[in-house]
């Protein structure tokens, strides 16, 4: 499967994925608002996708919150619209001119498979409690179908500059977890810049 594992519990497994071992990865969905959603888009970025089922939709905002402000500290304290413009933090050391990859934290719902009618309603639920950051809504399954998903709380997936799968967090990251995401995630920006 070309996966280490980094680190078990009973609630929490970690798995970082070597690159050489990877294709990029294939994933598309659509958002709250009928919107295409592909990670295809978003080549040249490093990719941070949270997502949980219903149960765990409020860990997984303030997990996504927590992980956004990281990245992009001056969306701290701003309404979700101003905070999702807010710019990504500048990689130290780049050459003048040399941007920083930036880093998009994206929410999947996963709500599963249903019929074609509930999926309006579900789209009309979610584009009213978040009608200013797209959601990525997941009704095939496809989440939890490859990377497993945690029932009821966050889950969170990396992915390079490439598009290639990178690191694997399911259920609530500990601190060691975070510790382990950050570091990851600057690694992968620096990697995506050479």
């Amino acid at each position: 499967m070309g996966m280490n594992r980094i680190a078990a519990s009973a609630a929490l497994f970690l798995f970082a994925i070597p690159a050489f071992a990877q294709m990029p990865t294939p994933l598309a969905m659509e958002d709250q608002f009928g919107k295409k959603a592909d990670l295809a888009d978003h080549r040249g970025e490093v990719v941070i996708l949270v997502y949980g089922d219903r149960k765990g939709t409020e860990a997984c905002r303030k997990l996504g919150e927590r992980l956004h402000v990281a990245w992009h500290p001056t969306a701290a304290g701003q309404p979700p619209a101003k905070a999702h413009a807010a710019p990504v933090a500048a990689l130290a050391g780049l050459p003048l001119g040399k941007k920083s990859p930036d880093v998009k934290v994206i929410p999947v719902a996963c709500c599963g498979k249903v019929p074609a009618p509930v999926r309006a309603v579900i789209r009309s639920q979610v584009a009213k409690g978040s009608p200013d950051v797209p959601v990525w809504l997941d009704f095939t399954n496809a989440m939890k179908t490859y990377f497993t998903l945690t029932a009821s709380e966050p889950n969170v997936v990396v992915f390079d500059a490439a598009g290639r799968l990178r690191l694997k967090i399911n259920g609530t990251p500990d601190k060691p977890a975070l510790d382990l995401l950050a570091k990851t995630v600057q690694e992968l920006r620096l990697e995506a810049v050479k």
